[in-house]
């Protein structure tokens, strides 16, 4: 049969590394290795778009011959050929819902498409999770990076696994090989996937994903030298923290000039400058920080090439929440203790002992040892009414600009971007010294808990003042650190 003539076809893979195909013999829409099936399964869009949202066909094959596929429950089917209308069951349209980071799920009438275990897909499922999950090979109309059409990356309204969503991490591997023939930028982020650094990169794939960048994550805790060579030409740069650039190097092979790297801290670059010297810098691709202290430490630290600022951002309507009416209990949302280079500076014990002395329950999120994920960090914020920080370095630290998002109390030391963050109304600044940040935070603290009209006044304008940490005001500067890469 003639199909309309929508965006490219496109392949389907699920993410588990297969691929879906129909079975010669019985007409069966299935899924396996990507190697040794038949290229013969599409995804065809319809041109005659209705709403935010794509819209399609399975089919065998496309264009005069395609056979469109019906979705059932326990199967689905390519269709007899010139059988296809009029038929039952007849040829199932399909709504793409747009997930993140590439991910789509395929529904009909609130139904998921599934791939199962045993290599049937079936439309069977009321809720979208990894075997619901799949990649396309083809950008369709309006998605990211596509100048045509309305855009619609939300999932609202879908009974989505969102942390089984948010938790998924796209394989290289199976990137380059879903998107071997993409156009786009493909930059593949070579780091820490927790804590803080975690939820940066998740940020960034997601906000540059948007942007029609190709972006995915590889887990530097483990070793990737068996494969490592499958994807490498597949992505044009990697971006890595400073403390990976000696892996991507020694370990990888990687050359300087493809590496964009990143100072999330003061140490790393001194890291940096005693593995590899004050010449590694001058190699890279691109050098940033992300913060402006950072960067005048880098000038401080010998440094003589001028890093570019690409400050953190957070994701404000996911973290703003409502107002507490009361303070009583202070949060602390990073490591109670760190040492690097023999030297002290999160100093955890120091807001501990301040919450205790003004009478409040104090409440830890986690620690470097112990983590929660990024991904629960709202819900540690709708449990206490106050973050103090009480390190004596940091760059550009996440939990003050969640909390304030929150909108609870903020407390910090003069570190970082939180000098800056306080005066423009995120933050309250405490001093550095140990002696005097517990007795000022005691202070606060105990002053905000006896006075609870002045403590949600305060907390309104600190919630206000948040509401430029969010990425779109940031992400333009990691676009210039990306393009302006040499």
């Amino acid at each position: 049969m003639m199909t309309p003539v929508g965006s490219p076809p496109a392949r389907i893979f699920t993410t588990w590394g297969t691929v879906l195909y129909v079975d010669d013999g019985s007409r069966e829409l299935r899924h396996g290795p990507i190697d040794g099936t038949p290229e013969n399964a599409f995804f065809l869009a319809d041109p005659r778009r209705e709403g935010t949202r794509p819209r399609g066909w399975l089919a065998l094959g496309f264009g005069e011959s395609a056979r469109l596929i019906a979705c059932l429950a326990d199967r689905s089917l390519a269709l007899p050929e010139g059988d296809d209308e009029g038929q039952s069951p007849s040829a199932t349209m399909l709504t793409v819902v747009e997930l993140e980071r590439g991910l789509v799920g395929m529904e009909a009438n609130g139904t998921f498409l599934c791939a199962e275990p045993d290599g049937r897909v079936t439309l069977s499922k009321s809720w979208c999770s990894l075997w619901e999950f799949f990649l396309l090979s083809e950008d369709l109309p309006g998605a990211p990076g596509d100048a045509g059409g309305a855009k619609d990356h939300t999932y609202t309204g879908f009974h989505v696994n969102k942390k089984w969503l948010q938790s998924f991490i796209v394989d290289p591997r199976l990137r380059a090989r879903v998107k071997k023939n993409s156009k786009a930028k493909k930059l593949l982020i070579y780091g820490y996937p927790r804590w803080s650094h975690g939820r940066v990169y998740y940020d960034l794939c997601r906000h540059l994903w948007d942007k029609g960048y190709i972006v995915d994550i590889l887990n530097w805790q483990v070793s990737h030298a068996t494969y490592f060579s499958e994807f490498t030409s597949f992505y044009d740069l990697f971006i890595t923290a400073l403390d990976g650039v000696g892996g991507l190097v020694n370990s990888y092979g990687m050359a300087y000039e493809r590496i964009i790297g990143l100072s999330h801290h003061e140490f790393d670059i001194r890291m940096l400058i005693e593995q590899k010297g004050l010449e590694a810098f001058e190699r890279l691709a691109n050098y940033g920080v992300v913060s402006e202290f950072l960067y005048s430490r880098s000038i401080m630290l010998g440094v003589p090439r001028l890093p570019k600022v690409a400050p953190l951002g957070i994701n404000f309507a996911e973290f703003h929440m409502e107002i507490p009416s009361r303070l009583e209990t202070v949060g602390y949302a990073s490591s109670m203790s760190a040492k690097t280079y023999g030297i002290e500076w999160k100093r955890g014990e120091l807001a501990e002992a301040a919450a205790r002395e003004a009478g409040l329950a104090f409440q830890v999120a986690g620690s470097t040892a112990s983590q929660i994920s990024f991904h629960d960090m709202p819900d540690f914020y709708r449990t206490v009414d106050a973050v103090v920080t009480s390190s004596v370095s940091e760059a550009n630290a996440l939990p003050v600009m969640e909390a304030a998002a929150a909108g609870r109390l903020v407390i910090g030391t003069p570190v970082g971007n939180f000098p800056r963050n306080a005066y423009e109304g995120a933050g309250i600044i405490a001093p550095i010294e140990s002696d005097k940040f517990k007795e000022f935070t005691a202070a606060t603290l105990r002053y905000y808990k006896d006075n609870p009209s002045e403590f949600v006044r305060k907390c309104q304008d600190i919630q206000k003042a948040a509401t430029r940490f969010d990425w779109q005001h940031m992400i333009g500067d990691w676009i210039e650190l990306i393009e302006t890469s040499r």
